[in-house]
């Protein structure tokens, strides 16, 4: 099967697919937010699919999903994300063009899949044969992608040292969940973090967007005729009101806000 091949869920699907996409599906299909769909779906895929290593990234947009500076990580994959972010992440095989076409497509793209059409970009290359196989062993990987409300998106990984792990029938479920989940997710509403922005003062509002925009404490005090140190207030305050670890998750849920 390739990109390009037209996916048909009865070739492959068989009776203990059917069963295993279904209880993947209903163990998150009733989450009433993002937060809660992301907690169910990792652990509905660890144990129907009987893989440790899953993340879920958030952007958004699709190229900003692998800047996520919080993602949700179980079993490897928390000890590999440090690696991942200092060094991987803008040359992720799953945000090569052959798998983007691949995500867009079917909801997921594989990493047999993708070396088995080969000609992948040099750097994503070089994250399978340094950063999966090298650093990390993974036999296997495969990615699913899900759209969120506001044009975001989520992109969950799937990791094993297995090599047979994430097979064609394993992908294949894969692909019935993303379809199936895809207008569930669509309709989750708005994290809490994106209203905390929102009710921001205009001040905040102001520092907010400057920090979106890439200035540091500095740049921002000279924009804004304040003092360096009350730039550091307001940045500290407002990463306590709106709940963001770092000046790149606030810049991100700032774009979901529409600053």
């Amino acid at each position: 099967m390739t990109a390009t091949t037209h996916w048909e869920p009865a070739a492959i699907l068989d009776v203990e697919d059917y069963r295993r996409a279904f209880s993947i599906i209903s163990g998150c299909h009733d989450a009433s937010t993002l937060t809660e769909f992301r907690d169910s779906l990792v652990e509905s895929l660890c144990s129907h699919l009987e893989l440790a290593n899953v993340s879920f990234f958030t952007g958004s947009t699709f190229n900003l999903v692998f800047e996520d500076g919080a993602p949700l990580v179980e079993g490897l994959t928390a000890k590999m994300l440090p690696e991942y972010q200092d060094r991987w992440a803008s040359h992720d095989v799953f945000g090569s063009p052959p798998a983007v076409r691949q995500l867009l497509s079917s909801s997921v793209a594989s990493l047999d899949e993708l070396v088995t059409q080969g000609h992948l970009p040099s750097a994503a290359d070089a994250y399978v044969r340094h950063f999966l196989h090298g650093s990390w062993q993974m036999g296997s990987a495969a990615a699913m992608r899900l759209p969120l409300a506001g044009g975001r998106t989520a992109l969950i990984g799937l990791f094993s040292r297995d090599v047979d792990a994430l097979g064609a029938h394993d992908v294949a479920v894969l692909r019935l969940v993303g379809q199936q989940l895809t207008p569930v997710t669509k309709r989750l509403p708005i994290g809490p973090e994106v209203q905390a922005v929102r009710s921001l003062t205009g001040r905040q509002r102001e520092v907010v967007r400057l920090v979106a925009d890439g200035q540091s404490n500095g740049q921002i005090a000279e924009i804004l005729c304040l003092a360096e140190d009350s730039v550091k207030k307001y940045v500290t305050r407002i990463l306590q009101q709106t709940g963001c670890q770092s000046r790149l998750e606030l810049a991100l849920i700032a774009r979901d806000a529409g600053l």
